[in-house]
């Protein structure tokens, strides 16, 4: 595989739960949203953020070496 291909192999799933943590963040901020909800969604974005914070880092390594 080249390294382009590698590159977007990571890209594409980071960039869905980039996406993801926005609406999750959207949602926990939500006045309308109970306590309990947004605690759980709260956990959630730090799960999916972590998760896309190595996906960019990958990718990141991928495009300078």
């Amino acid at each position: 595989m080249s390294s382009w291909g590698a590159c977007l192999a990571y890209t594409w799933p980071a960039l869905l739960l980039t996406i993801i943590g926005l609406f999750l963040r959207r949602a926990s901020r939500d006045p309308k949203t109970p306590c309990g909800d947004a605690v759980l969604v709260d956990l959630g974005l730090g799960l999916v953020a972590v998760a896309a914070s190595v996906l960019w880092l990958q990718v990141l390594a991928l495009v300078v070496s």
